[in-house]
């Protein structure tokens, strides 16, 4: 289990790029931040109903990023450490490093939640003009995401070394 009083982890900045130039930056804590590998750590300041699933303000979101594969991971978690859904975005250019996580979002994403629900997200909003690297791209992420169970089990083991043994985030 790893140990860290509050305020112990560096500030990292996610900074989500999107395919139509928009850019969404979130101040997170950075638990891990050695390439090629990131986890994240973010707590929702507002209640979100993303797809039917709430997640209420203050759900912790753990973001597992990397810069070898084609997507990456949030693992949300309630006050007492349980598993509310895992989300995976297709993803490329990812980049960790100097205090940040950049990352470039190719629109598909891939819902699970613990009662066995699996959903394709936004597939319809990635553009026919793509071009020819970013839909490589895209295809390496449908063909890694082809699973998405078995990379939930492996989000969940990491993320709980940064839960403590009651359940509750560490700080």
């Amino acid at each position: 289990m790893v140990h860290a009083a509050a305020g112990a982890w560096p500030e990292v900045e996610e900074i989500k790029r999107k395919l139509d130039g928009r850019t969404m930056r979130f101040a997170c804590e950075g638990l891990e931040m050695k390439a090629p590998r990131a986890v994240l750590r973010y707590r929702l300041p507002a209640t979100v109903d993303l797809h039917g699933v709430v997640l209420a303000r203050g759900t912790v979101s753990y973001g597992l990023f990397w810069e070898d594969r084609p997507y990456n991971i949030y693992h949300w978690v309630d006050a007492h450490g349980r598993a509310l859904a895992w989300y995976f975005n297709a993803a490329a250019e990812t980049r960790i490093g100097g205090g940040a996580v950049v990352w470039l979002d190719l629109e598909l994403d891939v819902l699970v939640t613990p009662d066995g629900l699996v959903r394709v997200l936004d597939e319809d909003q990635v553009p026919a003009d793509l071009a020819p690297a970013l839909s490589g791209a895209l295809l390496r992420s449908r063909s890694a995401l082809a699973d998405p169970w078995s990379l939930a089990v492996e989000a969940s083991r990491c993320v709980r070394r940064y839960v403590d043994p009651e359940g509750a985030p560490r700080l």
